[in-house]
């Protein structure tokens, strides 16, 4: 009897492995980004894996992203660069920060310190790209004729 007892407990234990723990703590979605909505910085490495999966989750980042580029932190690079450029650093900064990290890993604070010291910066776009008559190629346009 003791015995059975001692096999039960040792199949109990190992079929137990490889599983999560009950997800009783944890919180839904929905409340995270409620949470994420209220603080930016509460945006995790997973909320970034998880961006291409639907634009609920790309409103998400977007929102912190742009929510982060408004920390009084970043108010010098906001009126050097534009509030949309710092923003897209922010972005840059996060994604970089969460290679190689945990889904758990929240890299907003990490990511407003390394744009505030001038990393991580988006640069303004070439002239060339706002004005479309720079962007005739004589070879190309020989074809058109």
């Amino acid at each position: 009897m003791g015995r059975s007892v001692v096999v039960v407990a040792v199949v109990l234990i190992f079929a137990g492995c490889g599983e999560q723990a009950p997800r009783a703590a944890a919180v839904s979605d929905s409340e995270h980004h409620a949470d994420v909505a209220r603080d930016p910085y509460a945006l995790t490495c997973r909320d970034l894996a998880r961006q291409p999966l639907n634009s609920v989750n790309q409103r998400l980042v977007i929102n912190a992203e742009f929510d982060l580029a408004k920390d009084p932190a970043l108010r010098k690079r906001v009126a050097a660069m534009t509030e949309n450029r710092v923003g897209r650093s922010v972005y840059w900064a996060l994604t970089e920060l969460c290679k190689r990290r945990p889904g758990a890993y929240e890299p907003a604070h990490a990511a407003v310190a390394a744009v505030q010291r001038g990393k991580y910066l988006v640069q303004p776009r070439p002239e060339s790209w706002s004005r479309p008559e720079l962007w005739s190629d004589p070879a190309i346009d020989k074809l058109r004729d």
